[in-house]
């Protein structure tokens, strides 16, 4: 599938971002890649992230994709300025374009960022939202458990005190605007505004998606490429081809077939299909 946009995440959470682009986009052909076999990367070093994420980009640019958006906040983060300049196809993080949106707010003072780790020790968020406006205070916190406990299909009620802890100290700090800073959270959206109420707290949230899918169809317009078309998704796996689809189905609303790749053989695309 030739000029195809292509998302690679560590696991589920690249779906919410897909979702804004089968929204926004409808009619463009997607190949989404989950590197299933890391996860989580929240706990990884920046070199094994920018090693992952570059045999993912080659793969993709072996699959002829025309933009590719890194749909994990900690590959954003931490590997994305190293990978973006040994590539020719136009690549997108989801932490610069949403700094981007939200420093254009006037009412937003305080922003709490709840994220996996790796993010939080960065301070991305932090320092993209101050090159815009370093009038915006910046909280970061650290959840380091909630990716494993939302792969791992946890039970709601374990799930929702895991949040609850997480998001704590950020409603303490009385932030006006939570910023999402890892794709998979925005999959319990409804868990998370459900505890932001329970705590009386007026909070708006932000979830990167959209601004990053913003703004890639403004680049596919801007260089003439946006379209073209059928609206097929292609979906890879480093990890068990069949795990992955009992998982995304539960999440993606649609058939899912998935394929698993061994990306240390990058040019051998297909093992088998589930």
């Amino acid at each position: 599938m030739k000029n195809a946009i292509g998302i690679f995440d560590s696991g589920l959470g690249g779906l919410t971002v897909l979702k804004e682009l089968k929204q926004m986009l409808p009619d463009e052909d997607i190949i989404y890649v989950a590197d299933t076999i890391h996860i989580p990367y929240g706990n990884k070093s920046v070199q094994e992230i920018v090693c992952y994420m570059k045999q993912i980009v080659l793969f993709l640019e072996k699959m002829d994709v025309k933009a590719v958006i890194v749909a994990c906040n900690t590959s954003s983060a931490l590997a994305l300025k190293y990978i973006e300049n040994i590539i020719s196809t136009p690549i997108i993080g989801l932490i610069e374009p949403a700094a981007e949106k939200l420093s254009r707010k006037e009412s937003i003072r305080k922003v709490g960022v709840l994220a996996t780790r790796a993010t939080v020790s960065s301070l991305a968020y932090t320092l993209a939202i101050r090159r815009y406006n370093p009038q915006i205070q910046v909280i970061e916190r650290s959840a380091p458990l909630l990716v494993s406990l939302i792969e791992n299909r946890a039970k709601k009620d374990m799930l929702f005190k895991a949040l609850s802890v997480y998001l704590g100290p950020l409603i303490e700090a009385q932030i006006d605007t939570l910023i999402l800073g890892c794709s998979h959270y925005p999959l319990y959206l409804k868990e998370i505004s459900s505890i932001l109420l329970e705590k009386g707290s007026d909070i708006e949230i932000v979830d990167p998606a959209r601004p990053a899918v913003e703004k890639l169809a403004l680049i596919l317009r801007d260089t003439g490429i946006i379209g073209g078309g059928r609206g097929d998704i292609e979906f890879y796996t480093t990890g068990d081809a069949y795990d992955f689809k009992e998982k995304a189905s539960i999440f993606w609303n649609g058939p899912v077939k998935v394929r698993h790749i061994n990306l240390r053989e990058v040019g051998e695309i297909k093992l088998w299909q589930r």
